[in-house]
């Protein structure tokens, strides 16, 4: 009876072992593919900064401050529940957007996009508050963002879209963000 024990334990053992050594393998593997991933993705972005026109590459620039300061807003947000932790002060928002006041904002957008502020105005007679949801909008910040950022409830970010892309003209929800490119991009 103790040989097919034994060996009962031994084939065991190396069964476990065999597993132990895939997933050791597999594991190694995929760290290798996510790092060749990474690369591929890096040297695709700077593939594409080459051809990336001014504008909208002053947009990814700024889209890219933006978040990473949000991200560090967002440590700083109270963990409790309640208006308090549904809200940034005053001074977390004046550091996500870069800037002192939201007036400094539209300067920030006419600088970085060439003029896109006050070509919005002109064009498209848009309120400062709708301006200023165009530009998160085209800073890629999710509706619950642009819901803290603005002190707007996030129930009302749709509302807000739908009023905005009918001054614009924009007739399809999914055209939302590529018609925006569009009006930075304008020539």
């Amino acid at each position: 009876m103790n040989t097919p024990l034994f060996i009962l334990a031994v084939t065991s053992a190396a069964l476990i072992s065999l597993l132990v050594v895939m997933l050791i393998l597999m594991r190694i593997s995929g760290k290798q593919q996510m790092e060749y991933q990474r690369e591929q993705i890096r040297q695709l972005r700077e593939h594409a900064d080459e051809y990336m026109p001014p504008r909208l590459k002053a947009l990814d620039d700024w889209k890219m401050e933006v978040y990473t300061a949000i991200k560090l807003a967002e440590k700083d947000r109270p963990k409790r529940r309640g208006e308090e932790r549904d809200r940034y002060d005053l001074q977390t928002i004046d550091r996500i957007l870069h800037c002192d006041r939201y007036e400094q904002f539209f300067g920030e957008a006419d600088k970085r996009l060439d003029g896109f502020a006050g070509y919005m105005r002109k064009e498209f007679q848009i309120s400062d508050r709708e301006l200023m949801f165009v530009c998160l909008s085209l800073l890629n910040l999710s509706d619950e963002q642009i819901a803290l950022v603005m002190g707007y409830s996030y129930a009302s970010i749709p509302t807000t879209r739908k009023r905005i892309a009918k001054k614009l003209g924009i007739t399809n929800s999914a055209d939302w963000r590529s018609r925006l490119l569009a009006l930075v991009n304008r020539e």
